[in-house]
């Protein structure tokens, strides 16, 4: 019987990933020949930059490395773990409208006394490199309640009041997500470049929180690292919190950092105070918090922190996750010592 060498028609799409080890090991080659090609272009290697461009392309390009991440957020949902931090801190109702920064209400007991109700605004979030809508869609979120009863006459009530109108739909939380990405797969999500975008206020800041998930150890250069670990504070509002992850291996592998150096640039070199953290067997967690009153600190600049020089050589330090941080890039208090 002749064979049937009928062609079949390629796919519109390519095929879901399906294997999260499959979807680490995109995610880990893609930070690998990304890191290649910018040492590439830093030497006008023209060779290598074709080189490295056709490999990049021969994987899926940034298009297979974003379906590998959106698996990844299946399993660990960032969203998630904000809506449930920032709900433990009363903050999925808004914040006080007359105040001019955000505020932990487990720090203001006076608000907590106080038996009217103040009108709330809401809280203002920025989700640098989204990958999902799923913040997006956490601030379309309606619940159904019943409407107040109207003061009426004596014996009146809802009889014959349809039910649809006996209900309202309302914001499930008082919350206004602004997500940006370098290249959007979905409607909703910006296409911006965070290290572009211009800072209105360093000192009052404009979000009230921001999400920074597996996104520093996507920028290529450890110079370009620092700036934008500047820019989430300088972006980030007086007691504003910032939702921030890497991979594990960064902290606990690299030959030019370890956790103490990369604790010590967030609050030392940079201001912020580390409000909580985790670890899981992959990621390493953080909530890290711009102090209202920062001048209180006063940090002299330590030239270790703008160099990157290797201090682990043992064979499984194999990692080249690094930051160096520049003078006028540290937080606005070390400006009197620079």
């Amino acid at each position: 019987m002749p064979k049937n060498n009928k062609k079949r028609p390629v796919p519109l799409a390519p095929p879901a990933l399906k294997s999260r080890k499959k979807a680490r090991k995109v995610t880990s080659l893609f930070h690998k020949l990304t890191q290649q090609m910018d040492r590439a272009k830093t030497k006008n290697d023209a060779e290598g930059i074709q080189r490295i461009s056709e490999e990049i392309d021969d994987m899926g390009g940034r298009e297979e490395y974003q379906r590998a991440s959106q698996l990844s957020t299946k399993f660990h949902s960032t969203s998630r773990w904000v809506i449930k931090v920032m709900g433990s801190k009363g903050w999925t109702n808004g914040l006080p409208i007359d105040e001019d920064d955000c505020e932990d209400s487990q720090d203001s007991p006076e608000v907590r006394k106080e038996p009217e109700v103040k009108e709330r605004r809401a809280v203002q979030i920025l989700e640098v490199g989204a990958i999902n809508t799923e913040l997006v869609d956490a601030a379309r979120r309606t619940k159904r309640i019943r409407k107040k009863k109207e003061h009426t006459s004596k014996g009146s009530d809802e009889d014959g009041v349809p039910s649809s109108q006996q209900y309202q739909n309302i914001p499930m939380f008082n919350i206004s997500v602004r997500a940006i990405d370098l290249r959007s797969t979905f409607a909703d999500i910006e296409e911006k470049d965070f290290l572009q975008m211009p800072v209105q206020n360093e000192k009052k800041g404009t979000y009230d929180v921001i999400v920074c998930s597996m996104v520093l150890n996507c920028v290529t250069t450890p110079e370009q690292r620092g700036e934008m670990l500047s820019l989430l504070y300088k972006q980030l509002r007086p007691g504003g919190l910032c939702f921030f992850t890497i991979p594990r291996l960064c902290i606990n592998q690299s030959k030019f950092i370890d956790r103490k150096l990369f604790e010590e640039l967030l609050t030392d070199a940079l201001g912020f105070v580390i409000d909580s953290q985790k670890e899981t067997p992959k990621v390493a967690f953080w909530i890290l918090k711009r102090p209202k009153d920062a001048a209180k600190k006063m940090v002299k600049w330590n030239k270790k922190w703008e160099s990157t020089p290797i201090i682990h050589r043992a064979q499984k330090f194999r990692n080249l996750f690094c930051v160096s941080l520049k003078k006028n890039e540290a937080y606005v208090r070390n400006q009197k010592l620079l």
